[in-house]
């Protein structure tokens, strides 16, 4: 009987053992993973992902060519590097020259739950053999460049403007945003990753807030190819409650679109808007009444109680 007993413990050690190995991933190993986002029309941005072991931690930076300085309002706060530090190919270091100045967004605590999120979401792929992705023929877009390593790894890879039916690259650049979205805590952060998702079709590029009042948050932009889930979206809300739109980070709209908030603003005036210098006049275009538009979050919410 005891013999018995024993091989039972023996053999459910085993299986736990098994499933334990099983679980294991290169990514519980230390690792920096090292992304350079390069979009056409906003800063560049480096995200540098960290697990040392004792924390796990995500450090996001935008820089800068010398002669974009001219355009900051800011600029005591750049700390010039030597391009030989980007993972870029030669025809990006010859774009941006000898020196490009770096500003520090944030370091984030990422959380044991959202770091296992992160390395379930990205399981379709193997950062440590990971290829590189080129298409040919695109003007605008996206590019981004990455460097996995550990101690016995050292893979380099880039994709040119993945979309969802590049499943693997994808996943890859969908975990990462993941994993950003949940963990960064500082609304510059905030606001920059919002328009650098804007250049991957993850859809409709509205998010909904809070229900107590209805508010949903418009960021990046408004395409003809988010057009009918836009549709939908205008038409499942509601005309008899307090609506809010989050104008603040959103960076515009073709005027095909304009119609559709018109009829809704006929068919419910509480929509109130929150806007900046720029967005006040899509706003205007609209038709949205003056006492509807307002710079301030709380001015909207006094507006709805009175």
């Amino acid at each position: 009987m005891k013999r018995k007993i024993l091989l039972l413990i023996s053999i459910l050690f085993t299986l736990t053992s098994c499933k334990t190995q099983e679980k294991k991933s290169y990514l519980d190993n230390d690792f920096i993973f090292t992304i350079e986002f390069y979009p056409s029309f906003i800063a560049p941005c480096r995200v540098v992902l960290q697990n040392d072991g004792t924390s796990k931690t995500a450090t996001v930076d935008l820089f800068y060519s010398k002669e974009h300085l001219q355009y900051l309002t800011e600029t005591e706060t750049l700390k010039p590097q030597e391009t030989d530090n980007l993972l870029v190919d030669d025809w990006y270091k010859a774009y941006y020259g000898d020196t490009i100045y770096f500003r520090h967004l944030e370091i984030i605590q990422i959380l044991d739950c959202e770091f296992q999120k992160f390395v379930d979401n990205i399981s379709k792929s193997d950062l440590s053999t990971q290829k590189s992705l080129e298409k040919e023929g695109i003007l605008d877009g996206i590019t981004i460049f990455f460097s996995f390593k550990t101690d016995t790894i050292d893979n380099r890879f880039s994709f040119r403007c993945p979309d969802p039916e590049d499943t693997t690259e994808f996943a890859v650049i969908k975990s990462i945003f993941n994993l950003l979205e949940n963990s960064y805590k500082l609304e510059t952060t905030n606001n920059y990753i919002e328009h650098l998702k804007g250049y991957f079709d993850f859809g409709l590029n509205v998010k909904h807030i809070s229900n107590e009042p209805l508010e949903y948050r418009f960021y990046s932009h408004l395409s003809s190819n988010e057009a009918d889930e836009f549709y939908r979206f205008m038409e499942n809300l509601p005309r008899n409650q307090p609506i809010i739109f989050d104008f603040s980070n959103f960076g515009g709209m073709g005027t095909m679109f304009y119609d559709n908030f018109e009829e809704l603003i006929e068919e419910n005036p509480d929509v109130y808007w929150l806007v900046n210098d720029y967005t006040i006049k899509l706003a205007n275009a609209i038709g949205v009444e003056p006492n509807r538009i307002f710079k301030n979050k709380d001015e909207i919410l006094k507006a709805i109680k009175k």
